[in-house]
C-alpha cells in the first residue's frame, strides 16, 4: 500500500498538469469562484449519534509498587489507569430559517465511563502504596509499615456532559464547498472520581477518595466545511473553540483507615479529609471532527443523512486536587498525618469515532 500511494499521487498530479496544458484548446473558460449565501430549504432537523470515545486525563496514577530487592537497587513502578473506549451519545436539533442561509443548532454530548484496576505484589520483595508514602527498604529484611501492603484495587469514573447552542451562517464557495460559520454558547459538566483501596491483611487497610468536578459556560465559535464529492457523498470537517467560565471543585481527598494500633485504643475506623471550597476557573476548549456523509432525498423532499467520522475535544485544566505530599508518621498507624500539601491540575479530553443519523423534514 505504501508503494502504491506515491504512484497515485504522482499520477493525479500529472493528470492535472496534463489537463491544464490543453485547457486552451477548449476555448475560453470562466475560472471565477462564485461566493454566495445559499437559499436553504427551511425546516426542522433532528440528529442522533453513537459516540465511541476514549476519555483522558493527566492525573490517572493511583499507586506505587516498590520492589525492594536487591536492597542496593530498589525500584518503583507507577500504577495508572489507561482508559479504553466507551459508548456515549449525542442528540441534536436545528432549525433552518427561510431565505436567510441561517440556522440555529442545539447539541448535547454525554459520556459515562467506569474502569477498574487491581494489583497484587510479591509479599517478600514488594509492596504497593499511595504516592504520599512509598516507604524505605527494611534494613533487616523485616516486613513492617507500608511494606505489609500486598494488594490494592482502584475504581475510576468519568461523567461528562456538554451542551452547545449556536447560530450559523452558510456561505457557498463555488458549486462544491459550503461553509457554516457559527457562534454561540458552549457549556460543560465534568466529574472525575478515583477511589483506591490498599490492603495489608489484619495490620492495615485504608481507602483514598479523590473526586473533582467542573461546570462552566462561555462563548464559542467555529466553522464547518461541507465538500460535495459526488452522488450524495460529502466530506465533512469542523473545528471550533471556546472559553468556559465556571466553578471548579478541587478534589475532596478523603482518607479512611483502620489498623491494629487504632483498634487497641478503641478506634475501629479513622476518617480524615483534605477539602477546599470551589473556585472560579476559566477553561479554554478546542474540538474538531472529520467525517464522510451520504445524503438521500426522499420523494416528499425530506432528507436522510448518514455520517461516519472521528471527533475529539480537549478541555484545559478543568480538574484539580489538593493532595498530601509527605506523611509525618507511617500510614500503618491508620492516619494520614500529612506534613505538606501539593496542588495538581489536569486536562480532560474525549476522542474517538462516531456515527450520526440526521433527518430533515
Amino acid at each position: 500500500m505504501m508503494k502504491i500511494l506515491p504512484k497515485i499521487v504522482v499520477a493525479a498530479t500529472l493528470s492535472c498538469l496534463y489537463s491544464g496544458s490543453f485547457a486552451g484548446e477548449m476555448g475560453p473558460t470562466d475560472n471565477r469562484l462564485n461566493v454566495f449565501i445559499p437559499n436553504l430549504k427551511p425546516g426542522l432537523e433532528g440528529s442522533l449519534s453513537a459516540l465511541i470515545l476514549e476519555p483522558g486525563a493527566s492525573n490517572l496514577g493511583w499507586g506505587v509498587v516498590t520492589t525492594v530487592l536487591p536492597i542496593p537497587t530498589p525500584q518503583w513502578q507507577i500504577e495508572s489507569f489507561n482508559p479504553d473506549y466507551k459508548v456515549g451519545f449525542q442528540a441534536g436539533a436545528r432549525y433552518i430559517f427561510a431565505n436567510s442561509g441561517t440556522d440555529l443548532q442545539l447539541n448535547w454530548f454525554s459520556l459515562q465511563a467506569n474502569y477498574k484496576n487491581a494489583k497484587n505484589v510479591k509479599p517478600v520483595s514488594q509492596w504497593i502504596s499511595p504516592f504520599s508514602q512509598t516507604g524505605t527498604p527494611p534494613t533487616g529484611g523485616e516486613i513492617t509499615g507500608v511494606a505489609s501492603l500486598n494488594s490494592a484495587k482502584a475504581i475510576l469514573n468519568f461523567n461528562y456532559n456538554a451542551v452547545n447552542l449556536d447560530i450559523g451562517k452558510f456561505i457557498n464557495f463555488g458549486c462544491s464547498l459550503q461553509t457554516r460559520f457559527f457562534t454561540g454558547l458552549g457549556s460543560a459538566w465534568i466529574k472525575e472520581k478515583l477511589i483506591s483501596n490498599f490492603y495489608g491483611g489484619s495490620k492495615i487497610n485504608f481507602s483514598l477518595n479523590n473526586t473533582s468536578t467542573y461546570s462552566g459556560v462561555g462563548p464559542r465559535l467555529g466553522l464547518t466545511n461541507n465538500y460535495y464529492i459526488n452522488h450524495g457523498f460529502h466530506l465533512i470537517g469542523q473545528v471550533a473553540g471556546g472559553v468556559l467560565i465556571g466553578s471548579m471543585q478541587p478534589a475532596q481527598y478523603k482518607f479512611t483507615g483502620s489498623s491494629s494500633d487504632l483498634a487497641l485504643i478503641g478506634i475501629a475506623v479513622n476518617r480524615e479529609q483534605l477539602s477546599s471550597t470551589s473556585v472560579t476557573q476559566v477553561v479554554p476548549e478546542i474540538d474538531a471532527k472529520i467525517g464522510l456523509s451520504y445524503s438521500y432525498f426522499m420523494q416528499n423532499e425530506s432528507e436522510l443523512t448518514l455520517e461516519l467520522g472521528y471527533m475529539g475535544t480537549v478541555y484545559f485544566n478543568p480538574l484539580s486536587a489538593y493532595e498530601t505530599n509527605t506523611n509525618v508518621i507511617a500510614l500503618d498507624s491508620g492516619s494520614l498525618s500529612t506534613s505538606s500539601v501539593k496542588y495538581v491540575q489536569s486536562n480532560f479530553s474525549v476522542a474517538g469515532p462516531y456515527v450520526t443519523v440526521r433527518f430533515k423534514c
